[in-house]
């Protein structure tokens, strides 16, 4: 089936839902959300939400599938070569999504349901890595170790930013996750 584009109002409506159940998880327990404080926090009705979503999973389970979704697009674009393992394009452009979903992302992140956006994150770093190490190396030995260091120490890096418990620039945090990246990289 083919994705048709949601018109304007759709858009709009979906953004004030997830605005405002990102909203209440900074207040109280994803899981003492109630579809009727999401909606009256969004300022729509009950029959609004079910037409576009099951329950509170299905809306926090849609806004990072999506997240995941254009968080693997911007880095699929990584393409090191053997003279050059620079990360620095792909990670001013995740850098630069994660900033514009800030508030959603930070929320999220320290939401500790299972499946939580940081580890699916973590998964598509994995994943990209893994790939990546084994076209320049070869299977390389330990690479799923060194792999799996790298996405939870870029994760890691990334929530401290996104916590503001460091001061770093978003200029800073690419430098050392450039860094990182070269360093798991090379052979």
């Amino acid at each position: 089936m083919a994705e048709q584009r949601e018109d304007r109002r759709i858009r709009r409506t979906k953004r004030l839902l997830r605005q405002a159940l990102a909203e209440l998880m900074n207040e109280k327990d994803f899981k003492d959300i109630t579809v009727k404080e999401i909606t009256d926090r969004a300022d729509l009705n009950r029959g609004t939400f079910y037409f576009h979503y099951t329950d509170t999973y299905d809306l926090r389970n849609q806004i990072e599938d999506e997240l995941v979704r254009d968080f693997t697009q911007v880095l699929s674009s990584y393409q090191p070569t053997a003279e050059d393992y620079s990360a620095r394009p792909m990670l001013k452009q995740a850098v630069s999504f994660v900033e514009g979903q800030k508030f959603l992302v930070r929320t999220l992140f320290q939401c500790n349901a299972d499946g939580s956006l940081q580890t699916k994150f973590m998964k598509v770093i994995e994943e990209i890595i893994v790939k990546i190490r084994d076209q320049m190396h070869g299977d390389a030995q330990n690479r799923i170790y060194h792999c799996r260091y790298m996405s939870c120490g870029v994760i890691g890096c990334v929530n401290l930013w996104l916590q503001g418990g460091d001061g770093m620039t978003a200029e800073g945090l690419i430098d050392a996750l450039d860094e990182m990246i070269q360093c798991v990289l090379r052979p």
